[in-house]
């Protein structure tokens, strides 16, 4: 890791209030930023970029949370505020943008940085495996992983990571998960040692913002598909990558009792 390198963990959150849709999402929310500082395993700044919350969210972040930088602004939706976060950052910055609906496991920050750095010319890394993400925007990865003679196929990815990831979008698995056969496998590099999926996810990932920068768009839809994103980064022959274990978890609106009592430390 290079000693000068700034080290920042950065989420965008957005709570308009505690009613209906949005009714747990505070507790969510304080899960999400607690874990993700808690758990790093490395040094590094917070910094969240807030699109126009309620005010018992952005005084609990003030005056609770005290991340390490504080933006707030009115809800210029997700895109606007990424690009503006990759593109103001120094370029040889290490940076984590995530959603604010993510559960983060312990050294999740540590293990992608390792990703990050050892593989070549890599785009962003991401810590949550999802199979549906093998279906677009890999291809250089793909490629990539092929020319170096360092790509396999398996089943590597568990029955229960894509069950989880089924109840955090409030999908059933048996229905979600019909398209795929026996013959959809996961495709996976090992790259010095180092296993990393031929994947990438939005939701969360590590890059050096100086690397991305070039890719991130100011679209002014606050919601919006995040596929014209991963694709460009994919078309600059950059890889997209996610961690074999699981350090993050999207977590949904809803947080579920395993995820609670890990958050407050139980052991289950």
């Amino acid at each position: 890791m290079d000693g000068y390198a700034p080290i920042i963990s950065a989420v965008i959150t957005h709570l308009p209030s505690e009613s209906g849709y949005h009714a747990q999402r505070f507790e969510v929310m304080r899960c999400s930023l607690e874990t993700m500082r808690k758990n790093a395993g490395v040094d590094c700044q917070t910094l969240v970029w807030d699109n126009g919350s309620f005010p018992k969210w952005t005084n609990w972040l003030r005056y609770e949370y005290k991340p390490d930088y504080l933006i707030l602004s009115q809800n210029v939706g997700k895109s606007i505020a990424r690009a503006s976060l990759i593109r103001m950052l120094p370029p040889e910055t290490i940076l984590n943008v995530s959603d604010d609906d993510m559960f983060y496991y312990p050294n999740w920050f540590k293990h992608q940085i390792k990703v990050l750095e050892i593989y070549p010319n890599v785009g962003l890394v991401s810590g949550w495996p999802v199979r549906t993400q093998f279906r677009f925007a890999n291809q250089s990865t793909i490629k990539w992983g092929e020319e170096n003679k360092c790509l396999d196929y398996g089943r590597f990815i568990t029955e229960q990571e894509e069950r989880d990831f089924c109840t955090s979008i409030g999908r059933e698995y048996e229905n979600f998960h019909v398209e795929y056969t026996k013959d959809d496998l996961d495709a996976r590099l090992i790259y010095k040692g180092v296993k990393a999926y031929a994947t990438g996810h939005h939701c969360q990932f590590v890059c050096k913002a100086g690397v991305l920068a070039p890719y991130t768009d100011f679209h002014k839809a606050a919601m919006l598909s995040e596929r014209p994103f991963e694709q460009k980064v994919d078309n600059a022959g950059l890889l997209r990558l996610t961690t074999c274990a699981r350090l993050t978890r999207h977590i949904g609106n809803i947080l579920d009792d395993d995820l609670r009592k890990l958050w407050q430390g139980t052991k289950l």
